[in-house]
């Protein structure tokens, strides 16, 4: 185990210990190029700014991040990563108006909305004056779910650090919670939506679902003269999820009437945007014409690795030619071994195929390329379960606990400790005989259906669809625009992925659906979609399907499921 623990902490220092590379791009807005926009190093200070054709160079190393800022344009920042060498970033006019709209918004979808919602959506929380919406308050506001709380041993662990300019600390005599803040003032608890003086720590910290502090006058307004802050409180038993009349959960693609009547088209077809060289080998009459056009345009496309991947899966899952496959494969994986996007799409690939040891083997070379990734651990992990060794799975995890006990890797502050923690009682849950470890109380419905999307480059945005057997759907959007905290945490945390339950009390066939935004290359991106029907049980079951998605702003059909109509991201 030693051994183990050395290797996986010197591989990080090897990879923390890149050199810096330059990064270039183009900036445009609608479009159109922009000039002297600033492109700055926050690492190392260094700046540039864009030419006429909005085009800009600049040194970073990976980890190290870069902003761009243009007046009357939003402020935008870039993590920079291993395989980072195109960034073309598009900027958007500054919309001063924008917490009024926001507010009108907010009016709009009214109260009972925000309630409905709350259940699957950290980013509200319930106060004396109604529910709040991180995205839609005009102010800042941070709010902090179940697994963070889980994760400190008391109320004022909880508190300092997490919020800027407070620190809280239990009174050993009374506990009593007390709160100070940089710049004095009072501060007051809104503990489901009643305002308290105090509140004692024992009493009330294993029973918080969500907590969060108001420091802005924007925010503090309702509370009186003053007031300095305000420690914002939902308890796990003072906040009721809503249920349907009949008493279940509630559908969340209904919450705002949506129909879905836009047109959807095929993600496998493609039409006119796929590459020419897949039409050629679709038109191919036979086995040898689809390998002469392969042959004919591999000098054209020799350096180019979508070219190898899409004839690799024409030839393994079109023509069932797998010896030419395999030879295409040999080319791909020359040109990409040291790529880890690359690696992965090609992984993504053979597991829906069911060619295990080979995409174990790639899931292994990225692992060593990325250490420090926490989707590293996750696919080496689920890699081993596809090869029946849930023991090389539990011990992946069991380092990973360990470098982030020991300061080694960063710590989550949003989604990923909740997937990966999924991630680990399931293992146990199906295999706790092999593993010699007693069963875990599940939290979920032994016939649910959890679906799980993993993307192979980490800058892509794009919405995921879910619609009903009623026409109605429900969006999640990983987009710079719509989740920025979240794309953030990824790109710090290193994973690319998201999960989502699906009870399956009412069945019916859903559409799933992708629109994709870019990645801010001209290259697509591989989205793996892993499909576990019974979730939990000993009757679970796993299906992989990828997608290449390339037509941007397109809403694009991936796969029917018969599953039933509530959906809630985990």
């Amino acid at each position: 185990m030693k051994s183990i623990t050395f290797t996986s902490i010197f591989l990080l220092f090897v990879t923390f210990s890149h050199g810096q590379k330059t990064i270039h791009g183009k900036i445009t807005n609608g479009g159109n190029p922009l000039q002297s926009v600033h492109v700055s190093n926050l690492s190392t200070g260094d700046r540039t700014t864009s030419n006429a054709e909005g085009m800009y160079k600049i040194m970073a190393s990976p980890k190290e991040e870069l902003r761009f800022t243009y007046m009357g344009m939003d402020t935008l920042s870039v993590i920079v990563e291993d395989v980072t060498k195109i960034l073309n970033i598009q900027m958007k006019m500054k919309v001063e108006e924008l917490e009024e709209v926001t507010v009108s918004k907010k009016v709009l979808k009214g109260q009972k909305e925000l309630e409905l919602e709350y259940d699957s959506n950290p980013n509200i929380i319930k106060s004396a004056y109604g529910y709040l919406n991180k995205e839609t308050a005009n102010y800042s506001l941070r709010i902090l779910g179940e697994e963070e709380v889980g994760s400190a041993p008391q109320l004022d662990f909880l508190l300092t650090g997490r919020f800027a300019g407070i620190s809280a600390k239990c009174n050993p005599y009374t506990d009593e919670l007390e709160v100070s803040m940089r710049y004095g003032g009072g501060v007051v608890f809104d503990v489901d939506g009643v305002i308290l003086d105090r509140i004692a720590c024992s009493t009330i910290f294993g029973n918080i679902r969500r907590i969060a502090f108001i420091s802005s006058i924007a925010g503090l307004t309702r509370y009186g003269f003053g007031v300095r802050g305000v420690v914002v409180i939902n308890t796990k038993t003072g906040t009721v999820t809503p249920k349907e009349a009949d008493g279940k959960p509630y559908d969340h693609a209904k919450l705002r009437n949506n129909y879905l009547t836009e047109d959807v088209v095929d993600a496998d077809g493609g039409g006119a945007s796929l590459p020419s060289y897949v039409k050629e080998l679709k038109e191919s009459e036979s086995t040898e014409a689809a390998r002469a056009v392969f042959e004919k345009n591999q000098a054209k496309y020799a350096n180019h690795a979508f070219f190898y991947l899409d004839s690799y899966r024409y030839f393994y899952e079109n023509e069932k030619d797998k010896a030419f496959a395999d030879a295409i494969y040999d080319n791909y994986v020359d040109l990409t071994d040291n790529n880890p996007v690359l690696l992965k799409a090609m992984a993504y690939v053979l597991e829906a195929q069911g060619q295990q040891e080979k995409a174990h083997s790639l899931y292994k070379k990225v692992y060593k390329l990325r250490p420090e990734y926490a989707q590293s651990f996750i696919d080496m992990a689920n890699s081993y379960r596809n090869l029946d060794k849930p023991e090389s799975a539990a011990s992946l995890y069991a380092r990973h606990s360990y470098l982030l006990d020991k300061g080694l890797l960063p710590k989550d502050s949003l989604e990923l400790a909740a997937i990966m923690q999924r991630e680990v009682d399931n293992l146990f849950d199906l295999d706790n005989g092999s593993l010699k470890i007693k069963k875990r109380k599940k939290d979920f419905d032994e016939r649910s259906t959890r679906l799980v999307f993993d993307w192979n480059d980490s800058e892509a945005e794009f919405n995921l669809q879910f619609v009903n057997p009623e026409n109605q759907y429900f969006e999640w959007k990983h987009t710079m625009e719509n989740m920025p905290d979240r794309i953030r945490s990824e790109k710090e945390l290193g994973y690319a992925m998201a999960d989502f339950l699906l009870d399956n009390e009412l069945l019916g066939t859903w559409k799933i659906n992708a629109t994709y935004h870019g990645n801010k290359q001209v290259t697509p991106t591989y989205i793996k979609a892993t499909i576990y029907r019974n979730y939990g049980s000993k009757l679970q079951s796993k299906e992989v399907k990828v997608f290449k998605l390339g037509m941007k702003g397109v809403n694009q059909h991936l796969f029917d499921l018969r599953i039933p109509s509530e959906v809630v991201q985990n």
